[in-house]
């Protein structure tokens, strides 16, 4: 039910972003406010304390980031907390954030590596993975020991796994079932 609520309010403030023509600027003010509320345990523990009235909350929000947002931005912030929902406002923030990415042609691509992987490699897993998806590529580097090497690249519903751990269990299998037969 939390879901479709913030889903309601992201899709809100995306078409007023499409409407208006300021998708680009609600995209990074929007981003701005996310990386924030995620970054700060204490915002969040402000926004979702009961015993602190929505009018402080507002006043708390619009302190932090008046002149750093739109006024859509705020009346946002004002709209949520009018009706409660302050609990759900990273998750309207984070759906605003993917339908405006899906809109400019833009994925996530979350890589995983046994190690951590250079500059250079990231730069060709995007070349080969925005070749491949023939869409702009953000990619997302994670450590995995357990991969024990190789990576895993998962996009688009899509999984690669071109880890030694994967070609061990494939290995396994073959070895179960020549024992078996």
């Amino acid at each position: 039910m939390a879901e479709l609520a913030a889903n309601r309010y992201a899709t809100a403030l995306f078409e007023l972003a499409m409407e208006t023509g300021r998708l680009e600027l609600f995209d990074n003010e929007v981003r701005l406010v996310y990386e924030t509320l995620k970054n700060s345990n204490e915002f969040l523990d402000v926004l979702n304390h009961p015993r602190i009235s929505s009018d402080e909350k507002l006043k708390i929000l619009e302190n932090a980031f008046k002149g750093k947002v739109s006024d859509d931005i705020l009346g946002l912030f004002s709209i949520v907390l009018k009706k409660n929902r302050e609990s759900e406002l990273t998750d309207i923030l984070r759906l605003f954030g993917l339908m405006a990415m899906k809109q400019k042609g833009i994925v996530d691509c979350y890589v995983y590596s046994a190690h951590a992987l250079s500059d250079e490699q990231i730069k060709q897993i995007n070349v080969k993975m925005s070749e491949k998806l023939n869409k702009q590529v953000n990619i997302h580097s994670a450590i995995d020991e357990s991969l024990i090497g190789g990576i895993v690249i998962k996009a688009c519903g899509y999984v690669f796994d071109a880890s030694i751990k994967t070609q061990l269990n494939e290995l396994k299998k073959q070895l179960l079932n020549i024992q078996l037969a």
